[in-house]
């Protein structure tokens, strides 16, 4: 596992290598959560590595000089925010600008989840989730899209990014999420036929709610009680989904499946 990590090191330091920044981004997070870092457990050699910094395409110097702050647990006047997460930003970064769409998005939850109620860094996050957007990333465009709705920013632009994540790359999400507005207009037989594109791709919620439609008889479905039970095992088993299990734990008894 070292010397795995060693050669991830420098596919992503010397090299640049987009989807190794990305890796040892996670590496970063991961060792955030830990109470104590050693030395001996420090994410990147800055020693070793000082010798890239001429050749290496990306800020290898910003890099390693954050890097030092993780071996000495040096916060520098902010003793909230771990060095850890400091060098996964900037692991980020440099991924996100050799064109990865997934260090953009990882980038922007992560100055999501700490954002809090400051508005430059929720400025941020959404800067980082719309450059994944336009490198075609639906996890972003569902996420972006959702906000828009949600704060009723731009209702129109949401719309269409939770129906380009939806139709162009079968998302889940997005997918589910549109299946919902089209109940909420009452065109049922829209409803049905997402919900089942959605269900399909495995979105749990999806399997949990077109489950209840067949055992309801309801928006749409027809009573099916073996459908029913597939789609509320189906969520349990494959999501650990909690509802589909208490819904899977019913209908057998209740209903002889």
């Amino acid at each position: 596992q070292k010397e795995a990590l060693q050669f991830l090191e420098e596919a992503a330091l010397r090299y640049g290598h987009a989807l190794a920044l990305v890796r040892l981004g996670n590496e970063a997070l991961e060792l955030a959560k830990k109470s104590s870092v050693s030395a001996e457990e420090s994410l990147i050699n800055t020693d070793k590595c000082a010798d890239w910094i001429d050749e290496s395409p990306i800020n290898l110097s910003q890099i390693l000089a954050q890097s030092s702050k993780t071996i000495d647990n040096d916060t520098e006047g902010d003793e909230s925010i771990s060095p850890y997460i400091s060098l996964a930003h900037l692991l980020y970064e440099e991924a996100g600008k050799a064109g990865s769409a997934e260090a953009w998005y990882n980038l922007g939850h992560l100055l999501w989840d700490r954002s809090g109620d400051d508005e430059e860094t929720i400025m941020k996050a959404m800067e980082a989730f719309n450059k994944a957007v336009d490198l075609g990333d639906s996890d972003a465009m569902y996420f972006v899209g959702a906000q828009y709705l949600s704060q009723q920013e731009d209702d129109e632009a949401g719309y269409q990014l939770l129906v380009r994540a939806a139709h162009e790359y079968n998302h889940g999400p997005a997918l589910h999420h549109l299946a919902l507005l089209s109940l909420q207009g009452e065109d049922k037989d829209e409803f049905c036929g997402l919900l089942t594109k959605a269900a399909e791709a495995g979105n749990p919620d999806s399997l949990f709610l077109q489950g209840y439609c067949f055992y309801h008889g309801e928006d749409g479905y027809e009573v099916d009680m073996k459908a029913a039970m597939d789609n509320f095992l189906a969520a349990a088993e494959n999501f650990e989904h909690v509802e589909a299990m208490v819904s899977a734990g019913g209908v057998l008894p209740q209903r002889g499946v």
